[in-house]
């Protein structure tokens, strides 16, 4: 399971082998007897050969399961994270199986709302290949910053977004195109400044990428221009939008 370092409130239990039978997994948020947010659990059994993420173990009152179609889908491990501006309430991020490859979803948690209906970081899947391995954290007022790579043909590249008030940006490339990189883990340094730090067949490689934050943030102006210290757009030209798509792919 992949989470942010640092979170005491995610939970991973792992079935001992003489119980992987009983396929216990689960990702859920619970909640207390005011129906606060209290902490995340994360689940799991220990069996290779049938392995369980998300099933659901648990039905009683204040559990709210996350994605509990998922290993039956194929999804693979989520990565969580708490908002610490918004009550340390959880979003997760992760790579889910459209059919025909895996492309990035999200969800977050909302006080008496429960789990936000699961959607696509980008509204168009990546053709390119598979996105991988999420990392995300947060900046002084709880706006999100993720970062994952891409399996393209063969070559990882790793990207970041930040997400704007209903959807995500137009994701942006923080590796050097030419070079394979994968598995980032994203640090926010401060409002401006994100640190991205990723395997390469060199070594592990750190990149700070900076944010000319404008005055607003908006889901019509996509901020895509305002980042350095990466390389080129995912698309070409840096345009179109992201995020908040249908799940049926």
């Amino acid at each position: 399971m992949r989470t942010e370092r640092g979170i005491v409130a995610a939970v991973l239990a792992v079935a001992a082998a003489g119980c992987a039978l009983q396929a216990r997994a689960e990702v859920s948020a619970e909640t207390n007897a005011l129906g606060d947010y209290s902490r995340m659990v994360v689940l799991s059994n220990a069996s290779l050969k049938n392995l369980r993420i998300w099933s659901v173990q648990r039905d009683r009152s204040g559990v709210y399961p996350l994605n509990p179609l998922g290993d039956q889908n194929g999804d693979q491990w989520p990565f969580v994270a708490e908002n610490p501006i918004d009550g340390n309430k959880p979003w997760v991020l992760w790579s889910r199986y459209t059919g025909s490859g895996y492309d990035i979803a999200w969800s977050r948690f909302v006080t008496g709302s429960g789990w936000t209906e699961i959607t696509w970081l980008e509204d168009e899947p990546s053709l390119s290949g598979d996105d991988l391995d999420p990392s995300m954290g947060f900046d002084s007022g709880g706006r999100a910053i993720a970062s994952w790579w891409r399996n393209e043909e063969g070559t990882g590249r790793v990207y970041l977004s930040l997400f704007l008030v209903t959807r995500w940006m137009t994701p942006y490339l923080v590796s050097d195109i030419d070079v394979d990189s994968r598995d980032p883990v994203i640090t926010v340094l401060d409002d401006t400044h994100f640190e991205i730090e990723y395997d390469t067949p060199e070594g592990r490689v750190v990149r700070i990428v900076e944010f000319l934050r404008p005055t607003t943030i908006t889901d019509d102006i996509d901020p895509f221009g305002r980042f350095a210290g990466g390389n080129a757009p995912s698309n070409g030209d840096g345009g179109g939008s992201s995020s908040g798509g249908s799940m049926n792919r």
